[in-house]
């Protein structure tokens, strides 16, 4: 399995607690790994198209923005970078690698804010169909959407991206530093409607300070493990910032039925 070599990382067993299942009975199942939600995640979602059809305009929005921002970057910023550069063959080549990071990062920062929305009806509308949903929970808010989109895990993404532009080596690099924060951003939409704070998914999620530089131990090997499958599909090109972030949603929202289901069956062995 491609994640297989993931399983070296000493793994706390703390740290594998269901957060649903510890919020409804405080007993710690055997859950399954979670580097397959993402996957599962697009596999739903291209199994219930209205699901896709209903943020399409989100991605068509992004897409086309991402387009002109590229167009005017080569019209605009194309020949002065490669003066910068030297104007010979080499500098042109550094040139257009500029441009294309640089309308890389506006595009990510357009489809975060636009896919941002689409991802939070995604995590709502999969978990009411899998009748995991409860009537008082509250959708979260556009204002929390915003500061999602400015959390440190972007800036930290957007800071990382240029890691890219070294073959292999440099790709690793990116994934394993946002694999952490990724998966937590994405079951934070979970831990939110459970009405968690950002201190109290702190506890739960973070590990102890002398283990925070040890991203597998710090966030714990399950949300290690779905990021890194989330972050490597996101990479993907063009399908990557539109498809499969929604799918890593819909995956996320997959996670958080199966936390479900895992808590009502501890509380059921206890009553037992």
């Amino acid at each position: 399995e491609f994640f297989g070599f993931c399983s070296s990382f000493p793994l706390r067993p703390e740290r594998m607690n269901s957060v649903g299942a510890e919020v409804s009975s405080g007993v710690v199942p055997i859950v399954k790994d979670k580097a397959n939600y993402p996957f599962k995640g697009a596999k739903y979602l291209l199994s219930h198209p209205k699901l896709l059809f209903g943020v399409l305009f989100f991605i068509l929005v992004g897409a086309v923005l991402s387009l002109i921002v590229l167009i005017v970057l080569l019209a605009t910023a194309l020949k002065p970078q490669a003066i910068a550069f030297g104007g010979d063959a080499l500098g042109w080549l550094l040139a257009t690698l500029a441009v294309f990071t640089e309308a890389l990062i506006f595009a990510i920062i357009f489809m975060k804010l636009l896919v941002s929305k689409a991802q939070e009806n995604l995590f709502v509308k999969v978990m009411k169909l899998e009748n995991e949903w409860k009537i008082e929970w509250q959708e979260p808010s556009l204002l929390n959407q915003m500061i999602c989109c400015c959390s440190p895990s972007l800036l930290i993404q957007l800071l990382t991206l240029p890691l890219n532009l070294i073959p292999g080596v440099g790709t690793l690099a990116y994934v394993y530093i946002n694999a952490p924060l990724a998966g937590w951003d994405f079951i934070g939409l979970y831990y939110e409607v459970l009405g968690l704070s950002n201190a109290e998914q702190k506890d739960r999620v973070v590990g102890r300070r002398y283990e925070r530089l040890h991203p597998s131990r710090a966030f714990g090997e399950d949300h290690f493990r779905f990021g890194m499958a989330a972050v490597i599909l996101e990479l993907i090109p063009l399908f990557g910032p539109t498809f499969f972030s929604l799918g890593n949603a819909c995956g996320a929202a997959l996670w958080a039925c199966d936390m479900c289901k895992e808590g009502r069956a501890a509380t059921t062995t206890e009553a037992v």
